[in-house]
């Protein structure tokens, strides 16, 4: 073989090498991710923006953005954050609409914990909001505060941002016109706690501030002391041993 004849076959094999090679990387390419359409994006949540309510839905919760936070383990509404941006849509939604007669705030806990305990718990939280908008002027009868505690997960407990999920306040629509809205229990099942007036937790208030004065029990006695009783004669015997009078020494 001649010096020309050797480097056709050597561009040959070099050419087919190539090939071979960039068909094995087009095979191992990703095939192209495809921009999505609007129906493809994810749908934000039901409650962004502020979804509004009518009767005519059939829907009994009412979404509002935000959360109701607390302190860890207490009933006590946190003073900064997005609970004052909540709790003031929701009274808009209540001044907004006489026709709801009754409105029922929902409390919810995680699994951490006994379960009578979250029970208890979530419904005092749900009082709290009950209680704030009765401060700021919502009659009372129109609330219902009831506790789920650890009953209606929307997440799993698992994790620490489902956990986190299920610690929250849910508003519903109990009744309208003072007629059970779509036929259901007001209270939903859950365990329910009076919502007083304000009048009345002023009332309670100023009787947990009284002292408290101790009250001795007087015991009841009269005093005793010698008594002269009149005994018959008969009944009286003198000792053999004693003499009488007149008698000789």
């Amino acid at each position: 073989m001649n010096r020309t004849s050797l480097g056709r076959s050597v561009a040959l094999v070099a050419a087919l090498g190539a090939s071979v090679a960039l068909a094995g990387c087009s095979d191992n390419r990703l095939p192209p991710v495809p921009v999505p359409k609007a129906e493809m994006k994810s749908q934000l949540p039901k409650w962004y923006p502020e979804k509004a309510w009518t009767a005519k839905e059939g829907q009994s919760q009412i979404y509002i953005e935000g959360k109701i936070v607390f302190e860890t383990g207490s009933a006590t509404i946190r003073k900064f954050g997005e609970s004052e941006k909540v709790l003031k849509t929701l009274l808009a939604f209540v001044n907004d609409h006489p026709e709801v007669t009754r409105l029922r705030i929902e409390g919810h806990t995680d699994d951490k914990g006994e379960e009578d305990k979250n029970a208890e718990l979530s419904a005092r939280r749900a009082l709290a909001v009950c209680n704030w908008l009765v401060d700021n002027g919502v009659n009372h009868l129109r609330l219902i505060a009831v506790g789920f505690g650890e009953t209606k997960p929307i997440a799993p407990n698992e994790l620490e941002m489902g956990r986190a999920e299920n610690r929250r306040t849910e508003f519903h629509v109990a009744e309208v016109d003072g007629k059970a809205f779509l036929g259901k229990d007001p209270t939903a099942g859950g365990m329910v706690l009076d919502v007083p007036s304000l009048e009345e937790r002023k009332a309670e208030e100023e009787a947990r501030r009284k002292p408290v004065v101790a009250t001795v029990p007087t015991l009841k006695w009269k005093p005793t002391g010698n008594e002269v009783k009149k005994v018959d004669k008969k009944q009286i015997s003198l000792d053999p041993t004693q003499k009488k009078d007149g008698d000789k020494k």
